[in-house]
């Protein structure tokens, strides 16, 4: 009945090959583009006896492909038992059977497909009970592993590939990832937080959003984007946050929660979120140091403030306190919420890592500082007092775990503000920050609000002498390094001979300056890099090697202008560096 399509190459054992399993069953979205997850519906597991007889795969698939979709769930229960322990707990896999709905992406165009999934032990049944090939094959297939350590592509009842819809498909995409992820290291436990996407909210309501809310506003405000930044990845993933805080926000609204939400975006930046959720209907505002250009598009049914937070900031109005991408108010945004009412709710999307007064540096040895940085926001929303849930978000950025925060088991109101108002300083301590001068001190009089203008720290805006200084230090450094030359050399009668000295890592390079030298280039961003790249027309970096950027000789520069005929307008103009200081 099972007619073999093609085989892996040899892949480590049956547990690599379970757990390859489990992450096709779990997250098919992955492979097949046209689905955005699964909608589980039921979880079985197979009768013993049926579980432990001979080639148990074929005899429950022949059951289940006899019947039509109407007459599926009595065959199942013939079959199957009631499972005590659910799929997502189960440390062993074999003998459970899944019923769930593959959700398609594009909702106008596709409806979801019935699936049911049958886990054996050495291999998985996957059925498609709709019949339908619109997101997934209409086809009965097995991943099985044989005795020589190969996964085998299998089909029911088919002996080629041709005659049925998806069968190349499947050959050409499922098998090959199934055997990689099998032969991947595992990940090693402890050193990595691994939070499944969008597990506070349903998906299909998620997906059914973001879906609306991107056929609504996503053209028109790409169209209308009058930031420099990039349209395509701000409008969209602020469309994926904001479907997320709907979708979470609906789901309190079905369960019996009668206020409906309030927010407040700290630190609000462009203020596209505020402007989401306020066109969806819900009443908030957004809060940030600096206006910005696009706010006069939104029209007055957006509310933006341009003000500072500080330590003192109340807003007991509303319900949802959000940080998205707020770094140095993202620690600050949990302490203000619960400051601000007893049942206050905090939604945060981290991006720079920032403490309560300064840089986060890691405390948790193996892991990246972006995940120390989580486990530290995550400790600290306990601590005052949030039950605290992580989960990650479908959005186009490399930081995209977010913390939900809900309020949890509180003591009397009294002694949570007693142990509110020294939770800061203890804080700080723990990170070596910022100690205060006195143990009373009030930890309001060391925050400092982010400027209202933001400070230009390109290396442009340093003493011209001090640059000058800089440089003609270090090229001359360079070159005293090397007696190589261009165009000729020194002891030939070629009158273009052109000494380039040698080559010094930027390290090397900094070893050059003094203490009060090196601190005014630290207080830049990127340093002395940022100011060897700045004088281009003097320097060249490769992969942190800083060279003389050797000047094109005249003969070069005129081929190279008959050969672009266009006319180009002229360029900004300097004295040359070289002319009057090249030896």
């Amino acid at each position: 009945m099972w007619f073999n399509a093609d085989c892996s190459a040899e892949v480590p054992g049956l547990d690599s090959f379970q757990t390859a399993l489990r992450v096709w069953i779990d997250k098919p979205h992955t492979i097949n583009r046209r689905l955005t997850g699964v909608k589980p519906l039921r979880e079985r597991v197979i009768k013993p006896a049926l579980l432990n007889s001979d080639d148990a795969s074929t005899t429950l698939t022949e059951h289940i492909s006899a019947v039509d979709a109407d007459g599926l769930d009595s065959v199942l229960e013939q079959l199957t038992d009631r499972t005590e322990c659910p799929w997502k707990d189960a440390s062993e896999i074999v003998g459970y059977v899944l019923e769930r709905e593959l959700l398609p992406k594009q909702i106008d165009r596709f409806s979801p497909v019935r699936e049911v999934v049958m886990v054996f032990g050495d291999s998985a049944v996957f059925y498609n009970a709709s019949k339908t090939s619109a997101v997934s094959p209409n086809i009965t297939y097995r991943l099985r592993l044989s005795d020589d350590f190969r996964i085998h592509l299998e089909f029911f009842k088919f002996k080629c590939e041709d005659e049925v819809s998806g069968a190349s498909w499947l050959k050409e995409h499922i098998l090959p990832k199934v055997t990689k992820w099998a032969c991947s290291e595992p990940m090693t436990k402890g050193k990595q937080l691994a939070v499944p996407s969008l597990s506070q909210v349903p998906i299909e309501k998620y997906n059914t959003m973001y879906f609306n809310l991107k056929k609504k506003y996503g053209k028109h405000l790409c169209k209308i984007w009058p930031e420099t930044t990039d349209p395509l990845k701000y409008v969209y993933e602020d469309i994926a946050i904001a479907s997320y805080l709907l979708a979470i926000w609906d789901e309190e609204m079905q369960h019996g929660r009668d206020e409906a939400p309030t927010f407040i975006d700290v630190g609000c930046g462009n203020g596209l979120l505020v402007y989401l959720l306020a066109a969806e209907g819900y009443d908030g505002i957004g809060v940030d140091v600096r206006r910005r250009k696009i706010w006069e598009l939104f029209g007055s049914s957006t509310k933006l403030l341009e003000q500072p937070i500080t330590p003192e900031t109340r807003f007991p109005e509303y319900s949802w306190w959000i940080g998205n991408h707020s770094d140095e108010l993202t620690p600050w945004i949990p302490y203000l919420a619960s400051r601000s009412r007893p049942d206050a709710r905090v939604f945060l999307l981290p991006c720079c890592p920032f403490t309560f007064h300064g840089k986060y540096q890691r405390q948790h040895g193996g892991m990246s500082q972006y995940q120390s940085y989580l486990l530290f926001l995550q400790g600290l929303c306990h601590d005052l007092g949030f039950d605290v849930a992580l989960d990650r978000l479908r959005i186009p950025s490399t930081k995209r775990i977010c913390l939900v925060c809900k309020p949890g088991e509180r003591k009397d109101q009294q002694a949570a503000a007693e142990d509110i108002e020294g939770f800061i300083p203890s804080r700080i301590d723990l990170q070596q920050e910022s100690r205060l001068k006195q143990e009373h001190e009030a930890h309001a009089e060391k925050f400092e609000p982010r400027a209202k203008t933001e400070a230009v720290r390109n290396c442009t805006q340093l003493g011209r002498d001090f640059l000058d200084c800089t440089v003609d230090l270090l090229a001359k450094k360079l070159l005293q390094l090397g007696d190589d030359s261009v165009g000729g050399s020194p002891e030939s009668s070629e009158p273009n001979h052109f000494l380039k000295g040698g080559s010094l890592h930027l390290s090397e390079l900094a070893d050059l300056l003094s203490k009060e030298d090196l601190n005014m280039l630290k207080s830049q961003c990127g340093g002395l890099q940022t100011l060897v790249r700045n004088h281009k027309h003097i320097f060249q970096v490769d992969k942190g090697l800083v060279s003389l950027n050797v000047p094109k000789l005249a003969a070069e520069k005129v081929g190279s202008s008959k050969k672009n005929s266009v006319t180009k307008p002229p360029g900004k103009r300097k004295h040359c560096w070289f002319h009057r200081n090249h030896p």
